[in-house]
């Protein structure tokens, strides 16, 4: 019987891609036509995808579903600065947690730290005084991460 692991490569894969869910992305399909949208989600393994007000023409389709089998490309405009893993080490450091407090979901991008506040690139959900902590911890690092600058 053959394993359900997925194999690391697979695995980066779909983690890039599930990066760009809520990102504007330009599908180019195997006969030349080319969309821009946001993904909204995509189908594994058949790689079927939903993008969101795509502009072809003069018109916006609010929503597209494009099937998997006819995509050559998939090209990302933005890309996220959040790193799931980075982050959790980040703000082990910062805020002195034990390892054992915060578990990492990279394939989803998200950290959960004492299985009651949960941080992705969009922000923190949680309350209390440690989920205001965590939200100054994730602002300081996406900052940096933007300036380019190495996290201390």
């Amino acid at each position: 019987m053959a394993s359900m692991i997925a194999p690391p490569s697979s695995r980066r894969f779909l983690t890039e891609l599930s990066n760009l869910i809520g990102k504007r992305v330009e599908v180019v399909l195997i006969d030349g036509r080319k969309y821009v949208g946001r993904l909204l989600g995509f189908e594994h393994p058949e790689m079927n995808l939903v993008l969101s007000d795509v502009k072809v023409d003069d018109q916006t389709i609010p929503r597209l579903f494009i099937m998997g089998r006819v995509i050559a490309e998939i090209r990302a405009y933005e890309t996220t600065i959040f790193d799931p893993r980075e982050f959790a080490d980040y703000v082990a450091k910062k805020l002195g947690l034990r390892p054992d407090a915060i578990r990492v979901y990279p394939d989803a991008g998200v950290v959960m730290i004492y299985n009651s506040i949960r941080v992705t690139a969009e922000g923190v959900e949680g309350a209390g005084p440690l989920a205001a902590k965590v939200n100054y911890v994730l602002k300081e690092y996406l900052e940096a991460k933007k300036r380019g600058e190495p996290l201390r």
